[in-house]
């Protein structure tokens, strides 16, 4: 199942950034609780603190390869220098957000 674009929609309805992102994995989160709050940790983009969320609730071993990965594709974690990049394009970064933790996930079940 694709995360990418029920965390999209989920944003684009009026969720927060890391609430989209977060409510996308509700169905396998058995140990889910309450997004973390947008720039909560050091600035960092909501989308990225919920997707490090995720794994983490999950058990799985990934945030050094989610922060690389959207660092690479982006140029930061900061929601503010991501805005300055690239305003206005807060969905793009949910919708990445989603697809790279479920990515990640994927690959490391299989192990």
């Amino acid at each position: 199942m694709s995360r990418e674009n029920p965390a999209r929609s989920n944003h684009r309805n009026g969720m927060s950034c890391s609430a989209a992102v977060y409510t996308a994995f509700d169905d396998i989160n058995a140990s889910r609780t309450v997004a973390p709050a947008p720039r909560s940790e050091g600035g960092k983009c909501g989308a990225v603190l919920a997707a490090e969320k995720v794994l983490k609730d999950l058990g799985i071993d990934g945030q050094d390869e989610f922060e690389s990965g959207f660092r690479e594709k982006f140029g930061s974690l900061k929601c503010f220098e991501l805005l300055g990049k690239r305003r206005g394009q807060c969905n793009e970064f949910v919708g990445a957000a989603a697809a790279l933790a479920e990515e990640i996930i994927e690959k490391k079940s299989r192990k």
